[in-house]
Parts: structure tokens; C-alpha cells; sequence
């Protein structure tokens, strides 16, 4: 075993319910690598009437640019980029608008509100 993996902890969650966001298949494949970012929502809770196992959500992320980034993009859309920050927040980004004879405020503004959400839907509970 490498030097590297012999300092990385490890353990093995038993009985955990697992929600999966995923932007390329809508259930996880076997045998598929993704790339994303694994949260521990909550820990097994045991009472004397009700059982509940530890919570995790996983998002699958857009791959990383060479530029070493930290916060995490989910969404590349035409007009705005939604990313994730370390804290878990989530945050819009809009990209350079172009002014020209063309431009359309109405269009721009459905096109806007049609690629928020999307980048939100899934991300954000109901």
C-alpha cells in the first residue's frame, strides 16, 4: 500500500440512506467513478420507538478546471454558473453580459430565470 493511502482514515458506514444528485445518470451505475462531493447530513438516532440511520447526500460536480478552483461548479449554463462553496452554500454566478443592437432585456431575463432553474432543480429541497 502506498505511503499516502497508510495516513488516510477509514471506516465502513453500515446501514446508511443515501440520496444521490447526479447530473449525468438518474441512478448511480455499477462499476462508475463519479466525481462529487459526499455530505454527512445527519447520524444514526435511536430512541425507544424509532431507528433512523445517518443521512448522506452525494452531488456529482461538473470536472474540475486546471485553474484549481475551490469551490465546486454544478451547473455551466449559457448566461450563469452555479457553484458551491466550501460552506455548502450554494451561489449564481453571471457571466459577462454583451450589450449590442440586438440585445432583448425580456429574452435575456427568461433565459436567465429558465437556466436558474435548472441549475437549481434537484439541488434545492421542495
Amino acid at each position: 500500500m502506498s505511503d499516502v493511502l497508510q495516513s488516510w482514515n477509514r471506516s465502513t458506514e453500515l446501514s446508511v440512506s443515501l440520496k444521490t444528485i447526479l447530473r449525468s445518470d438518474a441512478r448511480m451505475e455499477t462499476d462508475k467513478d463519479y466525481l462529487g462531493v459526499l455530505r454527512r447530513d445527519s447520524d444514526r438516532e435511536v430512541d425507544e420507538f424509532l431507528y433512523h440511520d445517518p443521512h448522506f447526500t452525494f452531488t456529482e460536480v461538473a470536472l474540475p478546471s486546471s485553474s484549481g478552483r475551490r469551490n465546486v461548479h454544478l451547473y455551466e449554463g449559457r448566461h450563469i454558473t452555479c457553484t458551491k462553496r466550501l460552506n455548502g452554500t450554494l451561489r449564481l454566478n453571471f457571466k459577462n453580459l454583451k450589450l449590442n443592437a440586438d440585445f432583448d432585456v425580456d429574452s435575456y431575463a427568461f433565459e436567465v430565470a429558465n437556466e436558474i432553474r435548472e441549475a437549481l432543480s434537484g439541488l434545492v429541497e421542495k
